[in-house]
Parts: structure tokens; C-alpha cells; sequence
């Protein structure tokens, strides 16, 4: 057990397997992993600014790592990268200095603050993913093998992504690794507009800005996996090192889950390369919706007085637990890829996420 405050105490183990988890999710749908962690460790008694902070702290060598795999991948557009982490980093700043005003107010205003900003991201993000993986996938299925390769993994092409494109705010970029042109004042903005969230949540971004670079920019779901990530390692690093300054970070806390991360987010990041960024954007809208009961009903615990011991106990429950329904989707969609890709047979409505085509039929 370590100690985090005065009678509140977490299992080791427990804080190990659950990094283990968030590794696996965050290298698989190239996310930071915050808006599992920050609203986990507030559950599980963390005050709000030392959740946010460890979070950070933790996501910041987290994502280092991601970003190295996936750079060996190939997953990663540096130019486009780098221009949103400079507006993550600004934003972020704003984001830390609200979260002191909250801190001000009182400690309980800074928790249900968090935790119901939280909850209203991930239910917008999420509602907008599962509504559009859905489609894509209704789209998929059915088709031929022809007709899946011609699909070339349904990428999204968005009436926002081509308005956005169209846009001709100089300077007008060229990203010649994500094939598209757009404004840098619109990747910027989009960072600076992340970044303040990254700052006040505790997060690292990618969960929004996956979505953005995909559907509002209109860059490849695997290419945005990367490049997603650089712009995360540069804001929570930032926002880590703001925070460190405030003493929000329990750099024991951080260390243990970062054994467990480190493990999941190599093996994550890897099982990519076997899938389509179809099966990558199912995964991250399961846990981005995944993520929003625990924080509703931790919310419901402090509005109702922090009298209802029952309704604290299932808070935490959920929160462990819905690392793993995630987790569970990941590997039993690499463990079906890895089947595949050895000439194994897998059901039908999975084998159009497949990248590829078996090793058996390649000879």
C-alpha cells in the first residue's frame, strides 16, 4: 500500500495492473491515457490537483515511449505535430492557472469541477465517434476483398475536414507525410484549445485530439495515432512541469503505474500495425465512452454530502473496471489479428478491420 494523504492509502498492485491496462489502450489508439487516469485516481481518493498532477506526470513518460514505437512504425507526421504541441503548451497554461482558482474556491469545487468537465468531453467526443465508426463500419460491411482494399481502410473525409482545407489563412501548409494542406493557424488553434483542458483536467489531449485531427483536420486514423502523441508528449509535459512547480505530483504513485505502462503501451502500439485505423477508432470510442460513468457517479457522491458510502464503493468499482472493458476489446481484437495475419479463420464481420492479407495466402 502507499500512502497518498492522511487515511487514504491505494494497493500498489492495483495501481501496477491498471497502468498496465492504460498502456495498452494508449499505444493501441495513440491517446495519453488521461481521461482513464485523472478520473481513476479522484475516485479512488486522490484530491483533484494531486490526481491531475501525477496523471501528468505519468502520462509524460508514457507517451515518450509511444511516440519512439511509433515513430519506428511510421505513424507520425513531426511538422503537424510540433505545430499543435506549441498551441497544447500555451493552452495548458491557461488550463493550470483555473484549476488553482478552483483549488481557491475549495477543494470539493475543484473535484466536481473536473470531474464534470470531464464527464461533458468524453460524452461529446464519444457520442460523435461511436455515431461515426458505426457508420463507417456499416459501410465496410459487405464489401469484397476488392472492394475493402479499394476502401483503403474507409478513411474519414469529413464536410468539416474539407471546409477546413479549403480555408486559404496563410500560411497555408503542405504536411506531405499526411497527404493534405491545411492552414497552421487551424492546427494551432485546435492545440491551444486542447491545451487548455489539458491543463485544467489533467489529460493529455488525445482523446480529443485524435478526433480532431482525424475529423477536423483529415488526417489518416493510423498517421493521427502518432502524431497525436507528439503533440501530448510536448502539453503534458509542460502541463507536468507546471504542476510539479505547484507540488501536484506523487511521483511514487507515478513510477509504480509507469512499470505497468510501459509494458502495455510497447504491446498496444505494436498489435497496430496488423489493423486497419477503423479497428483503431472502434477501440478509442469504447473507452472514451467507457470512461464517463465513474466520474458521473463520484459527482453524485459529493453533491449528495459524501454521505453515501455505497455510491463511493461503486464508483471506484467502475473505475477499475472500465479500464478493462476497453482492455478487453484490445486484446481480443489482437489476438483475432494475430490469427489472421498466421492464415488462422476469424469471423466475418471482424475480417475487414484485418490489415493485410493473411502470411499463409501470401506464400
Amino acid at each position: 500500500m502507499v500512502e497518498i494523504a492522511p487515511e487514504i492509502a491505494v494497493n500498489l498492485y492495483l495501481l501496477a495492473a491498471l497502468g498496465t491496462g492504460v498502456g495498452l489502450i494508449a499505444g493501441f489508439a495513440g491517446v495519453s491515457g488521461g481521461y482513464l487516469l485523472t478520473p481513476i485516481l479522484i475516485v479512488l481518493g486522490f484530491p483533484a490537483e494531486i490526481a491531475v498532477g501525477t496523471a501528468l506526470a505519468l502520462m509524460t513518460a508514457n507517451t515518450l515511449v509511444a511516440v519512439l514505437r511509433h515513430r519506428e512504425l511510421g505513424h507520425l507526421d513531426l511538422k503537424m505535430g510540433t505545430i499543435m504541441a506549441a498551441g497544447t503548451m500555451a493552452g495548458a497554461e491557461v488550463g493550470v492557472r483555473l484549476l488553482e482558482r478552483f483549488r481557491g474556491v475549495s477543494e470539493t469545487f475543484a473535484d466536481v469541477g473536473v470531474l464534470s468537465a470531464m464527464m461533458l468531453t468524453l460524452s461529446v467526443v464519444a457520442v460523435s465517434m461511436v455515431r461515426e465508426v458505426w457508420s463507417s463500419s456499416e459501410r465496410l460491411t459487405g464489401m469484397d476483398t476488392e472492394g475493402e482494399a479499394a476502401a483503403d481502410d474507409l478513411e474519414v473525409q469529413t464536410a468539416a475536414c474539407r471546409f477546413l482545407q479549403g480555408l486559404c489563412i496563410l500560411p497555408h501548409i503542405r504536411f506531405t507525410k499526411s497527404k493534405l494542406r491545411i492552414s497552421g493557424w487551424i492546427v494551432l488553434l485546435l492545440g491551444t484549445a486542447i491545451g487548455v483542458l489539458s491543463g485544467f483536467l489533467g489529460v493529455g489531449g488525445c482523446f480529443m485530439r485524435g478526433p480532431a485531427l482525424i475529423y477536423l483536420v483529415g488526417q489518416p486514423s493510423l498517421m493521427a495515432v502518432g502524431t497525436n502523441l507528439v503533440g501530448a508528449f510536448m502539453g503534458v509535459g509542460f502541463s507536468c512541469f507546471r504542476h510539479a512547480m505547484l507540488g501536484h505530483v506523487h511521483l511514487g504513485v507515478a513510477l509504480v503505474m509507469l512499470l505497468g505502462t510501459a509494458i502495455g503501451t510497447q504491446i498496444g502500439a505494436s498489435g497496430t500495425s496488423w489493423l486497419k485505423g477503423l479497428a483503431v477508432r472502434w477501440v478509442l470510442a469504447t473507452s472514451v465512452a467507457a470512461a464517463v460513468l465513474a466520474p458521473a457517479l463520484k459527482v453524485a457522491w459529493f453533491v449528495t454530502g459524501s454521505r453515501l458510502d455505497w455510491l463511493d464503493a461503486t464508483a471506484r468499482a467502475v473505475a477499475v473496471a472500465q479500464i478493462f472493458v476497453p482492455v478487453a476489446v484490445v486484446v481480443a481484437v489482437l489476438a483475432m489479428a494475430f490469427r489472421h495475419y498466421r492464415g488462422g479463420t476469424v469471423p466475418a464481420w471482424i475480417r475487414p478491420l484485418m490489415a493485410g492479407r493473411p502470411r499463409a495466402a501470401t506464400g
